[in-house]
């Protein structure tokens, strides 16, 4: 359990045992009954009334009318309480402490809630829950669990993962799926096989968020359970995921490749980013790509039409970018005339957007469209990909000197060796000369092609990808890639093969804006399965989005890998390919 802090107003005494005589009484302790009480939540109002009885120095023992109840941190997760009286809420389970006060004097009892729903899918029979014991033995017909991933770090803020996993499976088996976490809070979903049965279940929301709240920054546990007419209950084994107790949320917008489009993810589920983005004359695509995003997550900035055309930045504050059509750019966006862009990031207040347009980097006006004469060190002009602006304005990070098969790489998209490298940005449009982070002639050949660096919210990181190539596969095989970290001011560089499950196979990683909790969270897309055949990725070769924790204290030992077993990115499209995830705050209210 969780160490218990009592409320401010009843910090004068701990609780449970004889306390310091008030000099203005007799009263000597109090104690509070019923003594460790247990409570089974299923649903309805659940109430137990208290009552505080004073040992008096002389012996006698009284109720207390006039004393003060109230519930510790940890028994306020748990209900409320008026007067005298605890109800339990089923927001949580698990034990607190009820102290009751007179004068100084304070005493005090646990109370615990134990929440175990059981959720009964279709096509189950009435005694379908009585085939599984408490703890079933493994055995041949035991499934096996492939998601959530093992030892996963998830913020509390995270959806209810879809459990997912691989066995016999037959019409007229049925299934446990039973989630735990801590002592007290269980929910057990009971399904049957069928036609349409995936192998999967998602607990609800409410279920899921109960579960959060009962296990603090504890474990939860997924264990499945396997049954049929032939044998009895076999088990998994069991995959258990960190709870880490940070909010967070905002907006990842991604790149939807089976579906041409952007789309973003939200507390809301999948939708299109931008529903009818302006149309190219000529053609009459809608094509946004290559976006960005601005740091305070207001702005969007993307290539209109296909890559290294128009550049347009959208307001995503104003609602006429879900309703107008063409959805509202900030300047106009005009054919052949205003400013092509391939790749783009803003400055820390968004009133600078640097743009890659071929292979050269300049600046412009993202409210107007307009160049902006940039002074000090002239910008690259060539040979430069994959421009990333620091959060807090002074760092701009980019891939210099890309080269394809020895030579000059024709854009910023395809190549096969580049150096990681930082220029200084300050006021008045100012830039430094560029310096070595990573070069390639100093790093094994298998990583000469960096790609996509990010920086973390405090801007003392960059995470980026690394491989052969500067893409992640050439039509449907993909190219070894990995994702690495390294202080902005240099140093040894570390590869994050926990988040990538030690495989070479991940991408194009960004940052949240979120430092919470004693970690990153970083956003990548991987070629690694997801789940199982039926209602995962397995077996194909496919791009998912998925998340990692990066924890702070191993960055601060150095030298170790900071990365954590990642967890797939919620409401994805397991049919297409999602890549190029952007995450940001939720835009601010127009």
């Amino acid at each position: 359990m969780r160490a218990n802090h009592y409320v401010a107003a009843l910090l004068v005494i701990t609780a449970c045992g004889p306390s310091t005589k008030d000099p203005a009484e007799d009263l000597m302790t109090i104690e509070v009954a019923p003594a460790n009480a247990t409570l089974t939540y299923t649903g309805a109002p659940l109430q137990l009334e208290y009552t505080a009885i004073g040992h008096y120095a002389d012996g006698h023992t009284a109720p207390i009318p006039d004393a003060v109840f109230a519930l510790d941190a940890e028994g306020a997760l748990l209900g409320n309480i008026n007067a005298a009286q605890f109800e339990a809420t089923g927001a949580a389970a698990g034990k607190g402490g009820v102290l009751a006060q007179s004068g100084s004097i304070v005493g005090g009892t646990s109370v615990a809630v134990v929440i175990h729903p059981v959720r009964i899918g279709p096509g189950v029979p009435a005694n379908g829950e009585d085939n599984f014991p408490d703890n079933p033995p493994t055995g041949p017909n035991s499934p096996t669990v492939l998601y959530p991933l093992e030892g996963a770090v998830m913020p509390a803020s995270v959806k209810s993962p879809d459990a997912q996993w691989e066995g016999p499976n037959a019409a007229g088996d049925l299934y446990r799926v039973r989630i735990t976490a801590g002592q007290f809070a269980t929910v057990d979903t009971i399904l049957a096989a069928g036609t349409g049965f995936k192998l999967d279940n998602q607990v609800s929301d409410t279920d899921w968020r109960m579960l959060v709240k009962s296990a603090g920054s504890g474990p939860i546990t997924f264990e499945i359970a396997h049954w049929n007419q032939a044998s009895s209950a076999a088990a998994a084994a069991p995959h258990t995921v960190r709870i880490v107790q940070a909010d967070v949320t905002g907006a990842i917008y991604y790149w939807n490749l089976g579906q041409g489009q952007m789309e973003r993810i939200d507390s809301n589920g999948r939708a299109p980013a931008i529903p009818k983005p302006p149309s190219q004359p000529s053609t009459g695509s809608r094509c946004v790509a290559c976006h960005t995003v601005s740091h305070d997550g207001r702005y969007l900035s993307g290539s209109l039409w296909g890559g290294g055309l128009q550049g347009g930045v959208f307001d995503m504050s104003d609602p006429a970018i879900q309703t107008a059509d063409p959805a509202p750019t900030l300047s106009p966006v005009v054919e052949s005339s205003t400013y092509t862009q391939l790749f783009s990031t803003f400055n820390q207040d968004a009133t600078r957007l640097m743009i890659n347009v071929g292979t050269g980097l300049s600046v412009v006006d993202p409210r107007t469209g307009a160049a902006v004469p940039t002074a000090g060190t002239p910008l690259p002009s060539a040979n430069a990909a994959h421009p990333a602006w620091s959060p807090d304005g002074s760092t701009v990070a980019f891939i210099n000197h890309i080269t394809v098969g020895g030579g000059a790489a024709s854009w910023a998209v395809d190549y096969d060796r580049g150096d990681l490298q930082v220029l200084p940005a300050s006021a008045g449009d100012t830039f430094g000369a560029p310096t070595n982070l990573v070069a390639a002639a100093q790093v094994d050949p298998a990583f000469a092609a960096p790609s996509w660096p990010t920086f973390s919210p405090d801007s003392q990181w960059i995470a980026y990808g690394a491989g052969t190539n500067s893409r992640g596969a050439s039509g449907a095989i993909p190219y070894p890639g990995s994702l690495f970290l390294v202080n902005k001011a240099g140093g040894t560089t570390q590869r994050l093969d926990v988040a990538c499950g030690n495989l070479r196979l991940c991408y194009l990683p960004n940052f949240s804006p979120y430092d919470v909790g004693g970690y990153y969270w970083l956003v990548f897309y991987s070629f690694r399965e997801y789940g199982n055949a039926l209602a995962g990725t397995k077996g194909v070769v496919r791009r998912q989005m998925w998340i990692t924790a990066i924890d702070k204290a191993k960055l601060a030992q150095g030298g170790v890998d900071a990365s954590s077993v990642a967890y797939w990115v919620g409401d994805q499209d397991v049919s297409t390919n999602n890549m190029s995830a952007f995450w940001a705050l939720p835009p601010p209210i127009m």
